[in-house]
């Protein structure tokens, strides 16, 4: 494998460099600030800053909701629900037959482009580069009262959330070793350390459960091509590395997928029932947050 080399880091900058498509669409629509009463000198001094506040406590309970339910929601599957579960485990489980015999093939014909290519999977699975992505969707919605940016990025990190702490759980109960251990694909040795967290592909998982949601919120289908495809570099490349079995990468995919429409569905009905406000209030003490039910 070669090195980490500086140009490896460029899903980084692309998707900042594609973020004003992104935005441009919804930059046009009216934003305006929340009304305050101009009386209070706390409100006439700062409107932008009460507005900001607002929208990060509202936005705060609602991923809080989102996840919450994105969690119970097994608990009113129905029968087509379980028939996905039995088909992505059933996928996950034929991969034990020929994982074996693809892990010595990309050990034995690995080259310098491929060996760039994994970096760029491996970034693009990265809680480096998905947390700036949550981070500037939801900041840049917030600051600029946009509800496209803030909705996206709170699905985002719903999404991202809720399958990474299934992924962490699962690495360590399961404890199935790396294939680059040479312990084979069946041995398993709970809470074994990192050396035994094959079993799902975090990256896999994190770099779904993030594009997968872009995806469902962009209109142009390049980009949305663009987003589906994502994933699939990173899982190939967990495979490539040796860091991740077929079956690891099958399963993590699923995860991500499974959560992130989870929440692309809850989070609209969380967003319409909301009945809660926070705003910034001045009182005896000086400025407080009053939070409205």
């Amino acid at each position: 494998m070669l090195p980490q080399s500086g140009w490896a880091k460029w899903p980084v900058y692309l998707f900042f460099t594609l973020l004003p498509l992104l935005i441009h669409p919804v930059l046009a629509q009216d934003s305006t600030l929340v009304q305050i009463n101009p009386d209070s000198s706390i409100a006439s001094q700062k409107p932008y800053l009460k507005g900001v506040v607002q929208r990060v406590g509202q936005d705060g309970v609602s991923a809080f909701h989102t996840i919450v339910k994105s969690y119970a929601r097994p608990l009113h599957w129905q029968k087509r629900d379980f028939l996905r579960l039995g088909g992505a485990l059933a996928i996950s489980a034929a991969g034990l037959l020929v994982e074996q015999r693809l892990y010595t093939f990309t050990q034995q014909n690995q080259t310098a482009t491929l060996d760039h290519l994994e970096r760029v999977g491996f970034r693009l699975g990265q809680p480096q580069l998905n947390y700036p992505i949550m981070l500037t969707l939801w900041g840049s919605g917030v600051l600029l009262n946009n509800d496209w940016l803030r909705d996206t990025g709170i699905m985002v990190i719903a999404s991202v959330t809720t399958s990474g702490l299934i992924q962490t759980a699962s690495k360590e109960i399961f404890g199935r070793p790396r294939p680059n251990t040479g312990m084979g694909n069946v041995a398993l040795r709970p809470f074994g350390g990192p050396a035994y967290h094959s079993f799902p592909s975090g990256h896999a998982s994190l770099a779904t459960a993030t594009f997968w949601v872009l995806a469902k919120q962009v209109n142009w289908v390049p980009l949305k091509v663009v987003f589906y495809a994502l994933p699939l570099i990173t899982g190939a490349s967990r495979i490539y590395a040796g860091a991740h079995w077929l079956s690891d990468v099958f399963l993590g995919t699923a995860l991500g997928i499974a959560f992130a429409e989870s929440v692309v569905r809850i989070y609209p009905l969380v967003k319409a029932n909301r009945k809660y406000s926070l705003k910034l209030a001045p009182g005896p003490g000086g400025i407080g947050l009053l939070v409205r039910y």
